[in-house]
């Protein structure tokens, strides 16, 4: 059971990625959102709802484990990052668009993202990431609707 667990929490092991695991999960994890089939939102809908449910316990037996929010616990930037794309339009900017904003967003931590970092065990791995997300949809929302043209892209 730890390994299947190490095999989630590590997003099949890209969090031992030597550096930048989190970048990378999140680039290899977009590799794989094409191959939802044709994009359908349900899918999209029950792959965040199974990774948000899991990746809490899956979050804090790895820190009980490892030690405080480690680095090898990747499954955090999934959720933000398929909260971030939930919704937008499969396009190829669409999506370089929310990984250069959740990246930024999960980097720099604007308010109140770096305060739930406290949050005890999976919880402050999980939920900082995901407000991350949930910040990078809104700003790609707002783009579409003030730039129409934009908006089939996001």
């Amino acid at each position: 059971m730890r390994h299947l667990n190490m095999l989630f929490a590590s997003f099949l092991y890209t969090g031992f990625f030597p550096f930048a695991p989190a970048t990378f999960a999140t680039a290899v994890f977009l590799a794989l959102y094409w191959l939802v089939p044709g994009g359908h939102w349900m899918a999209h809908w029950a792959v965040l709802i199974v990774t948000a449910v899991l990746s809490v316990p899956a979050s804090t037996a790895m820190e009980a484990r490892y030690g405080k929010d480690p680095h090898c616990v990747v499954i955090d930037e999934v959720v933000g990052i398929q909260l971030a794309l939930v919704g937008s339009a499969p396009s190829l900017y669409g999506v370089v668009a929310a990984f250069v904003l959740f990246r930024i967003f999960d980097v720099w931590k604007p308010f109140p993202i770096y305060r739930l970092q406290s949050l005890p065990g999976g919880w402050g791995i999980v939920v900082d990431d995901a407000l991350a997300g949930v910040y990078t949809r809104v700003v790609l929302m707002v783009a579409a609707g003030f730039t129409p043209a934009l908006g089939t892209f996001l």
